[in-house]
């Protein structure tokens, strides 16, 4: 120390003027009432009579203190209140502020559950320590973790554990865990460190979303930091099956509900007898909650850069928005051309933008449309992944914008429709003859059918009228025929008036038609002018006309038969209907310019049948109910199509109420409270034909051509006029689902005056445990046109199916299925792909091939391997992959 220092404390301390010795300045307290409060507050210790007169002002005993002892004041109680409970044997003791129990203890803090075998917690501090089974559940992060030990700080947010297992995003349901995000984050760590709300740090340890003990993948670091949602890594190896396989310097992961992160995806990779080799990456932005984009590019080494992606969007109650788009920057492809020799290099590329999507206003009022611009079709056919949209020949785009009010409905719509037919090369261009026809753009107004007179007056007249209305400017374009800017106005107003005799069923309709067209065509009936193709006029024409038409509906039959042996009642319903149809007034059918279904309306005198029979089955023994009525037998037998009608008016096909009838599909409850389960229906097959009064329709058939019209399109889609002709072909429709767990679906149209089918489609499919099997076929003779001339169009397809499992079952899943054409003689399509799924990793491998004419004959293997919550790395995506998706799965079985 400094002299001058020392010198200077000591005058200080002589100098001062309060260094002598005097009497404290809070006395004794007397016996006056002003010392009544701190008599109340202090309590005095007994002075021992020698010290007091020895020094009766100051005490030389610290016993003797006649000051209270200054203790601290315990923290004021905020938060949530902390309390817990001990097994049977539990033991609590409490010194002071600190509590310790021990016993199979559970302590709950807020949405918190601590388990542990002694606790011990501090009041003053809220702090908690708790070792032996310690296991923490619930928070903001839904986690579940174990520790030997550990100390909870619960005014701070803040914790330390040791010896940590857990996972964040897992919820206990009763007594089942279940994940509450996609993608749960489940670590390991010597000590995990809380450091604040939803703020952790994880020393010495590993991250995965595979089930412990053993996951089948995890990355092993030093520290992971977990803040706002995000687990962050540096320096950490990839490890798998124990292996270390990767260093990584840099690894985030997303752990909320959406787990979407953005960052490039793993890299694609494959080897295709028409691609080559190819390669690929893609990045994925997370824009907001909202929406995300997916955009990439691959290179095929035999042809040029393909770029591809899709954007997204989910807005609020309905909205949402999808668009997705591929493309090839195509160099060619080496042929050798007809009538030439050396190769041409032949451009195939081109590009598929599909966007669809709605918009709502109000409940009343949206926008919806799906649009697709394809550029070219050599494209879809020569690269598409699916099989169904490769040899689709058709583009379709519309959007509406429409506004219900009570049954009227104003729209505006826009539509666009190509077809594409056939392929010519010219040097080293491909073309396809298309058709192009555009509504560009249509008003409507519709009226729903609505009674025509007051409430007060329905019960005695219930006449029901509706209105069509619409005005349309209209483009169609094919090779030889372009009809621009065509205006067409339709007013199409019809009454009907449903009338029940007893158990018989009328319904009279009639309308009124009117079209208006700015332009017109006559027909080349002789075939020189592009083979048939009509010449366009810009002369107007007015159509009109009367129609009338009568429903018939005779009264069902039925009749119940027993199974005993089965405790089933058979129930056979056969459904009548005559309907009568007559339409005249136009005369100008072969002048009329054709775009859509106004379009080929004609006159008729028709009239024709309809024969339903149904089948359906109940079962006779009687269950308990369950608490909504139900018996459990009919929960498992009631059918999807089966809908209890419940607050709704029970309406027949002629719009009568017959909500007072029993019903086939709700349960009937007894007065000893059980249930008869609902009946469903095993089987139904339709038998319908129609004959023509009118053979040539009013003048609109052209004979030896194919002709279409809307009295041919109510019966069946496929053309068969080419000729006046009274009968139409017979049509069948038949669905099987008697044996449970097989669906069987038979349409067939056969055409007696020809002599053959007109279509033969069959479906099966019956599935059993993990397995399905099925075939598919469709056989197709239809009218088309070769020139001027009436032609046969052929086609047969058999499509055989077996899948085991499903992609995301664990375990062995093994999906194979073809496409063979009887008419060409060749395998269209065959795949076959088998996936294995542990923990949580797969892998799939897999061979499929095209052989679609001389444009397509590719084959290419499948293959990808998948790790969760980091992605799937191959190229088996959704359209390439031969297992069916989920939900056409569930539909067809």
């Amino acid at each position: 120390m400094y002299s001058r220092y020392f010198w200077f404390i000591t005058l200080f301390l002589l100098c001062h003027e309060q260094m002598h010795a005097q009497l404290l300045t809070n006395a004794l307290p007397g016996t006056g009432a002003g010392n009544a409060a701190v008599q109340e507050q202090v309590q005095q210790p007994a002075i021992p009579a020698a010290a007091a007169s020895a020094s009766p002002d100051v005490p030389d005993d610290p016993s003797q203190q006649i000051l209270p002892i200054a203790r601290p004041e315990p923290l004021p109680t905020t938060g949530v209140p902390v309390h817990w409970t001990t097994g049977p044997n539990g033991y609590q003791e409490h010194v002071g502020d600190v509590s310790t129990v021990t016993g199979e203890v559970v302590l709950y803090y807020k949405n918190y559950v601590l388990h542990a075998d002694r606790i011990v917690y501090h009041h003053s501090t809220s702090t908690v320590e708790a070792e032996g089974h310690l296991q923490l559940e619930g928070g903001p992060n839904d986690a579940v973790m174990t520790a030997s030990h550990g100390e909870m700080h619960l005014q701070e947010n803040t914790a330390t554990f040791y010896d940590v297992t857990g996972s964040f995003g897992v919820r206990h349901i009763g007594k089942t865990l279940i994940y509450s995000t996609p993608d749960p984050f489940i670590f390991t760590g010597r000590v995990l460190l809380q450091t604040g709300e939803e703020a952790y740090r994880i020393v010495d340890g590993s991250m995965t979303s595979c089930r412990l003990p053993k996951p089948d993948w995890q990355l092993i670091t030093r520290s992971i930091e977990v803040v706002n949602g995000k687990a962050t890594t540096r320096n950490s190896f990839f490890e798998f099956w124990h292996i270390p396989l990767v260093y990584l310097p840099f690894v985030q992961r997303n752990l909320d509900e959406t787990g979407r992160e953005s960052g490039f995806l793993l890299p694609e990779g494959e080897n295709s007898s028409v691609k080559g080799l190819v390669i690929g990456e893609e990045f994925y932005w997370a824009i907001n909650r909202s929406m995300d984009i997916t955009a990439g590019a691959q290179y095929w080494s035999k042809r040029g850069y393909a770029p591809t992606g899709d954007f997204r969007y989910r807005g609020p109650g309905l909205d949402a928005l999808t668009v997705r788009w591929n493309a090839l920057l195509d160099r060619g492809i080496e042929e050798t051309l007809t009538g030439a020799t050396t190769p041409t290099l032949v451009n195939q590329g081109g590009a598929d933008i599909i966007a669809y999507g709605h918009k709502y206003f109000s409940p009343q009022t949206r926008v919806a449309g799906a649009v697709e611009y394809l550029s070219s079709y050599i494209y879809r056919l020569a690269f598409d992944e699916n099989l169904a949209q490769a040899t689709s020949s058709e583009v379709v785009s519309n959007a509406a914008l429409t506004h219900w009010h009570n049954g009227f409905v104003p729209s505006l719509s826009l539509d666009r429709f190509e077809s594409y037919a056939g392929t010519t090369t010219t040097g080293p261009v491909v073309s396809v003859p298309e058709v192009r026809i555009l509504h560009l753009p249509t008003l409507r107004y519709d009226v729903v059918d609505r009674p025509l007179l007051p409430s007060s007056s329905r019960a005695l007249s219930p006449v029901y009228w509706g209105l069509d209305t619409s005005v349309v400017d209209l483009d169609r374009a094919e090779p030889g025929f372009h009809a621009r800017n065509v205006g067409r106005f339709d007013l199409y107003p019809h009454i009907e008036w449903p009338i029940h005799l007893g158990d018989w069923n009328f319904l009279p309709q009639f309308a009124v038609r009117t079209t208006e067209y700015s332009g017109s065509q006559i027909p080349d009936l002789t075939g020189t002018h592009f083979g048939g193709v009509p010449y366009v006029q810009h002369n107007a024409l007015n159509r009109s006309d009367v129609e009338a038409s009568l429903d018939i509906r005779p009264p069902a039959v039925e009749r119940d038969f027993e199974l005993p042996g089965l405790h089933r009642e058979l129930r056979h319903v056969i459904e009548p209907e005559i309907f009568y149809h007559y339409v005249t007034g136009i005369n100008q059918a072969q002048q009329t310019l054709q775009f859509d279904m106004v379009d080929i309306a004609t006159d008729t005198n028709e009239a024709g049948y309809s024969f339903t029979q149904r089948f359906y089955v109940k079962n006779t023994q009687a269950k308990p109910c369950d608490s909504r009525g139900n018996s459990e037998a009919g929960a498992q037998e009631q059918n999807s199509q089966d809908v209890p009608n419940q607050n709704v008016p029970n309406l027949d096909p002629m719009g009568g109420d017959v909500s007072g009838q029993e019903s086939t599909t709700t349960n009937s409850t007894d007065q000893t409270g059980t249930c008869r389960p609902p009946a469903r229906e095993w089987a139904s097959w339709q038998i319908a034909q129609k004959f023509f009064i009118d053979p040539n329709f009013g003048g609109a058939l052209i004979p030896n051509r194919r002709n279409v019209f809307d009295s041919t399109l109510d019966l069946t889609g496929i053309a068969f006029l080419t000729s006046p002709r009274n009968i139409s072909p017979v049509i069948s429709r038949l669905r099987f689902e008697a044996i449970d767990h097989l669906r069987v679906e038979w349409d067939l149209d056969y055409d007696p005056k020809a002599g053959r089918f007109g279509a033969n489609n069959l479906f099966a499919g019956y599935s059993w445990g993990r397995t399905t099997i099925g075939v598919g076929h469709a056989l197709l003779n239809a009218v088309d046109e070769s020139g001027s001339s009436a032609t046969v169009l052929q086609s047969q397809l058999v499509k055989p199916f077996v899948y085991f499992g499903k992609p995301s079952d664990v375990g062995l899943s093994v999906a194979m299925n073809a496409s063979y054409d009887f008419t060409q003689g060749t395998l269209q399509y065959g795949g076959v792909e088998a996936i294995y799924n542990w923990n949580c990793c797969g892998l799939q491998a897999g061979y499929r091939r095209f052989e679609l004419g001389s444009l397509r004959d590719e084959g290419e293997w499948l293959w990808g391997f998948t790790l969760s919550s980091i992605g799937t790395a191959g190229n088996i995506h959704r359209t390439s992959s031969v297992f069916p998706t989920p939900a056409l799965l569930n539909l067809m079985y």
